[in-house]
């Protein structure tokens, strides 16, 4: 007697051998940036930049360091925007903010949750890397964020189920000093950094 397959649908595709199901949290605000790497306007300061459609690969040049060189991101994407703020006589920290945006709107997802998940894959690359290579995941051609949402499954299959909902509070909670609104992520550099440090 012939029985039906259950449906993938029906599945989880996170299963340990015990069959405990892991909830995959939904981190992605915007999934038209994981449909292919896109351009993007950035407006500082009264001035518009345009950044060219890039790979996962051409920002995690910037973002998988041990402490993200925004000042690299800025100088390459953002030219001219460093004189524009002393010409302005703008707060520098403001560069900074605008920059922490744009990270946000390519990965589409808070730019705290994208920079835990790049620090997570650096700290544990020697299994991650490899993970995402077996599953052909190539960071050359596809976007930062669809990159983001596969090390984000490679990540949670990686650990023991009972300890993926504290490493999700810990992914999204909020910093310290951020307000965690539309247009008003504040954050000065110094206090980024800080929070980079501690991971």
């Amino acid at each position: 007697m012939a029985g039906r397959r259950p449906s993938a649908l029906n599945r989880s595709p996170l299963s340990s051998a015990e069959n405990t199901q892991v909830v995959v949290p939904k981190l992605n605000k915007d999934p038209i940036w994981s449909l292919q790497p896109w351009p993007v306007t950035v407006t500082f300061a009264g001035k518009e930049f345009e950044i060219p459609a890039l790979s996962a690969a051409d920002w995690l040049v910037y973002l998988m360091q041990p402490v993200p060189d925004l000042d690299g991101l800025i100088n390459d994407l953002l030219p001219g925007a460093e004189d524009l703020l002393y010409e302005l006589e703008l707060d520098p920290d403001k560069l900074y903010e605008a920059c922490l945006e744009l990270v946000s709107m390519v990965s589409a997802r808070p730019w705290w949750v994208a920079l835990r998940q790049i620090s997570v894959a650096i700290d544990s690359w020697s299994i991650l890397g490899a993970e995402l290579a077996l599953k052909q995941i190539d960071a050359s051609r596809i976007s930062l964020a669809l990159w983001l949402d596969a090390l984000l499954i490679v990540t949670l299959q990686s650990m023991d189920p009972k300890d993926t909902t504290m490493f999700v509070m810990k992914l999204e909670a909020v910093p310290a000093g951020v307000q965690d609104k539309p247009q008003e992520m504040e954050m000065s550099k110094d206090a980024f950094l800080s929070m980079v440090a501690r991971g």
